[in-house]
């Protein structure tokens, strides 16, 4: 009986993952974009999980901490040390170009380099397919021609988007770039702005981009077997596959534009039940101030700040600190940035300043990684001055912390941007006025800003009860988005629903454009009557006249 009873746990044990399915999650090696999958792979731990990736994941993820190996898979897309070294050299040539142009030209400049990385990566994808077989894919929303090859295999397609800014195409919505409000996008002469910012832009980037466009028709990789003309420009931007898109970002950040059920706003992705209470020198001084005391700044584990804008930083959090005798500061600073702020320290001037700085009680100067998710739990931390990277956005808010945001590439500023207009938070980026970013539209990350502006703002918001329920508000929509679990069930139904949700589309979305907007309503009901009360009218003006005869 003793056996018996042995066997049957033992079967029990593995009823999960037997009545699981095989999934393929496919991403780049990028902090941004791996982090969140990998937190979703966790999720999905009573199903058989394939990880792809570039090498240079391992960088910010340790794969040997993952708790269920037997479920769990690892492919890189090159395993060689050589590639990990050469990837992490074209990260960091990447972080220095994007953090001193524009998002188009950055990309525009890399194009060829990012186009041989994602090649290596499709290719092991189809090598992959081809040598088993999978119940889903899920991949970056970013990964080129997922759709394609997901309906050329017949298996669904799930997407997770990272970051997500409005559409240009949409004209009832600001452009993510054109730094419009809500509010301003209800005044005519705002809407006729926003349109004409779009087409500003559309030309701007058009010019730049043909010439990538006819390299990229050229790079597409063609390997032998079932998939070999999958990735064509005419299946990639005309196959209309079913793909479930899951984006893991606070959903009033940037509201969604339509009521598809294919798209679904899980908040963050932030497992508190993994994020361990460890015991070392920072912890302790962590825990030894008092509830919302501590500023922690941090800017991710590549961002280079310029000289002057550390420099108006620390100057700014100098003279704070000088007003504010109970705050403390964690700064997280990492290779280029800490030797930029040791230098400023030892340049400073100031008495007063420098003797703060110095007070190990006052300031704490971190050279090393650090568990983010752990310090921005605490309730002792009270505002988080970032780049605003939407994973580091979606953490603060998720733990209710005010956000100072000082943008530096992509998608921070219209981040930062919204930040500062939902009200959990204040920028140092102010946009330019709209007359100059139609002129200019993607010059803006030249921006600067003063120490005395980086004091106001913190002044503005410690303490700040309108700016703390904000926070609070938007903590609790997050985390009522339901994050990883709810992710993984909405996979599990999409997957077991065949990857077909078209029952659950809105009627009106189903009815062709006329009859979306009532167009043939309006020509029956208006416009014919209408036209043939005026043809009537014009044919008896035109009848002529009898002449009267003598």
């Amino acid at each position: 009986m003793k056996v018996n009873g042995v066997i049957f746990l033992c079967l029990l044990a593995f009823v999960p993952q037997s009545f699981g399915f095989n999934a393929l999650i496919i991403t780049n090696g990028v902090a941004g974009h791996v982090i969140p999958m990998f937190e979703l792979a966790k999720g999905m731990h009573d199903h058989n999980i394939t990880f792809l990736t570039d090498r240079l994941a391992e960088t910010y993820i340790d794969f040997k901490t993952y708790p269920n190996l037997s479920s769990f898979r690892l492919i890189y897309t090159n395993d060689s040390i050589e590639a990990l070294v050469d990837q992490k050299k074209m990260a960091r040539e990447m972080s220095e170009y994007f953090f001193n142009h524009s998002l188009l030209d950055s990309l525009i400049h890399f194009m060829p380099r990012m186009i041989q990385s994602m090649n290596l990566l499709l290719n092991k994808i189809v090598h992959t397919l081809m040598m088993e077989r999978f119940d889903v894919i899920i991949a970056n929303r970013f990964i080129f021609g997922i759709n394609a090859l997901c309906k050329e295999a017949n298996i669904s397609c799930v997407t997770l988007t990272p970051t997500v800014m409005s559409s240009m195409t949409n004209i009832n919505q600001p452009n993510s770039h054109s730094y419009l409000t809500s509010k301003q996008m209800s005044e005519l002469k705002y809407r006729i702005y926003n349109v004409a910012f779009a087409v500003r832009l559309l030309l701007s980037v058009g010019k730049k981009i043909i010439p990538v466009i006819n390299l990229l028709s050229k790079s597409f990789p063609q390997v032998p077997g079932p998939f070999f003309n999958t990735f064509t420009f005419k299946n990639i931007f005309l196959t209309k596959s079913k793909c479930l898109n899951i984006i893991n970002v606070p959903p009033t950040l940037y509201p969604p534009s339509d009521s598809s059920p294919y798209t679904r706003y899980m908040g963050a992705f932030v497992d508190e039940s993994s994020i361990s209470d460890i015991d070392n020198e920072l912890t302790r001084w962590i825990k030894s101030k008092s509830n919302n005391s501590i500023i922690y700044v941090a800017f991710g584990s590549s961002a280079l700040i310029r000289f002057d804008r550390m420099k108006s930083l620390i100057y700014g959090l100098g003279e704070f600190l000088f007003q504010t005798t109970t705050a403390s500061v964690l700064l997280a600073f990492r290779n280029f940035n800490y030797d930029s702020y040791r230098t400023i320290l030892d340049e400073m001037v100031n008495v007063e300043y420098k003797r703060i700085f110095l007070d190990e009680q006052r300031v704490k100067v971190e050279n090393q990684f650090l568990d983010q998710k752990w310090i921005l739990r605490q309730h002792r931390v009270s505002l988080f001055i970032s780049h605003c990277g939407m994973g580091s956005v979606t953490e603060g808010l998720y733990f209710q912390k005010l956000i100072l945001c000082l943008p530096l590439c992509n998608d921070q500023f219209p981040n930062a941007f919204m930040i500062d207009q939902l009200g959990v938070g204040q920028s140092l980026f102010v946009p330019p006025s709209p007359w100059k970013l139609l002129l200019r539209p993607n010059s803006f990350h030249y921006y600067t800003f003063t120490a005395s502006s980086v004091t106001i703002k913190l002044l503005t918001m410690w303490r700040n009860s309108t700016y703390e329920k904000a926070a609070r508000i938007m903590s609790l929509e997050i985390k009522h988005a339901g994050g990883v679990k709810r992710a993984v069930e909405e996979i599990e139904f999409f997957v077991r629903s065949n990857g077909d949700l078209d029952r659950y589309v809105p009627f009106p979305s189903t009815l062709p454009f006329y009859q979306r907007f009532l167009l043939d309503i309006i020509f029956i009901y208006m416009i014919l009557p209408m036209t043939i009360m005026f043809c009537v009218f014009m044919k008896c003006c035109k009848r002529p006249r009898k002449e009267k005869k003598d």
